[in-house]
């Protein structure tokens, strides 16, 4: 139950970040916040469960990591395009979206993984999200024009969760690595 309750905390900051930057600092549907506390819990505890499916049935953990990042990633542009109404021509930033529920779904994986590498690498990847969502924060509330704060929220998160997206994936591979090869570890 611990894992879980680690998964769902980890899940829970990571997803709803870029729904307090959106609803209430960029002010984007303030209301719609109460639902996505609602919502990413039942995320969360989906998450949770295929990857545990996944790892029930796929013995390699880098390609149980692989398949979790890929079915988050397309679970999530699957919501986004269906129940969100953000289909693939609403806009330019699939990817963005794609990024940021791989972060959220896929990163718990990796972060409550026990792992020397992953200790090293939560702990800078918690002081770059600290440090990335004061900043972005920041400048938002420091934007004048509502239209303008929406742009900066939606490419700084776009960007950022690309970012964070590809470097979980690099820990999930660095932890799976570590034992066969210890010396190629990036730090």
């Amino acid at each position: 139950m611990k894992g879980y309750f680690q998964f769902l905390l980890t899940g829970l900051v990571l997803g709803l970040f870029t729904e307090a930057e959106l609803k209430l600092v960029a002010g984007v549907n303030p209301p719609a916040f109460k639902i996505a506390l609602f919502a990413y819990p039942v995320i969360m505890t989906i998450s949770y469960a295929g990857s545990k499916l996944v790892d029930h049935f796929i013995s390699s953990k880098w390609r149980g990591d692989i398949l979790h990042y890929i079915a988050a990633g397309f679970f999530g542009l699957m919501v986004e395009w269906t129940l969100l109404g953000n289909g693939p021509g609403s806009n330019a930033l699939q990817i963005g979206m794609f990024a940021m529920w791989t972060t959220f779904c896929f990163g718990p994986r990796i972060l409550t993984r026990n792992s020397p590498v992953i200790e090293k690498g939560r702990r800078k990847f918690g002081s770059a999200f600290l440090i990335t969502a004061i900043l972005l924060t920041t400048f938002i509330l420091l934007t004048p024009s509502p239209k303008a704060k929406i742009v900066i929220t939606v490419l700084g998160l776009s960007g950022t969760y690309l970012i964070w997206s590809l470097w979980l994936l690099i820990l999930g591979w660095q932890s799976t690595r570590s034992k066969q090869f210890p010396n190629i570890i990036i730090q």
